[in-house]
């Protein structure tokens, strides 16, 4: 099976001469379907760079970056937003939830981005709400949740579409071992029972029993292969 996500010598340095750093040294990886895995490595090691580039918020110097078999340099702009909407689920560590819209609608933006009819896109809100159980708060502000369920609310929202890659970036960083483990647990249930690729990008010790594979970054490259937890 193509790996969902596929990273092909990718290469990103910023600034000139004297003054270059080279984030990424050459970045071949691949990230199964039905699988957690877990991007791990020090500040400065380039996890974030990498992140961005698989999001396609930033693009490679040198390498091509395939998600889902499609190479994303071969796609115009939008048409690549356009495949990235519908295929990449992002949950971001700052959440970017709206605390004047409710958790409904908040999970429901997704659709209603894709055009559909706001009716359509609250059922659709609230089905994967229910799958996440956390559908008894869907009438509230997000403001108001702890932040165990502030973070199931964004998997939902990233999830809303059916994404078939999940991208998340420190998702137990600001919880307590409680609350982080039974996100894990969340995460790792859509991976295997649902058969989302599940990339976690994280300095959490503690969730790494969940994983169904650690990769290590140091210095802008894999380092020490990569592990099956």
């Amino acid at each position: 099976m193509t790996a969902a996500i596929s990273c092909k010598g990718i290469k990103k340095s910023y600034g000139e001469n004297e003054n270059r750093i080279d984030a990424l040294r050459g970045i071949d990886l691949d990230i199964p379907h039905g699988k957690l895995t877990l991007l791990v490595g020090p500040s400065g090691s380039g996890k974030t760079t990498l992140l961005s580039i698989i999001t396609t918020i930033l693009t490679p110097d040198e390498g091509q970056l395939f998600l889902l078999g499609q190479e994303m340099s071969q796609l115009h702009e939008k048409d690549r937003a356009v495949f990235c909407r519908n295929n990449l689920g992002i949950v971001f560590q700052s959440l970017f939830l709206i605390p004047t819209l409710t958790v409904a609608e908040n999970v429901s933006l997704p659709l209603l981005v894709e055009g559909q009819p706001p009716d359509v896109a609250l059922k659709g809100a609230m089905e994967v709400l229910k799958q996440m159980n956390i559908a008894n708060r869907a009438n509230v502000s997000p403001a108001i949740l702890s932040k165990g369920q502030q973070q199931r609310v964004a998997i939902a929202r990233a999830m809303v579409n059916d994404s078939k890659i999940l991208v998340c970036d420190e998702p137990t960083s600001a919880l307590d071992q409680a609350a982080g483990l039974g996100v894990m647990s969340l995460l790792h249930e859509l991976a295997t029972h649902k058969s989302k690729a599940v990339l976690v990008v994280t300095h959490d010790h503690r969730i790494f029993p969940y994983a169904d594979s650690i990769i290590n970054m140091n210095d802008g490259q894999i380092v020490q292969g990569e592990k099956h937890a």
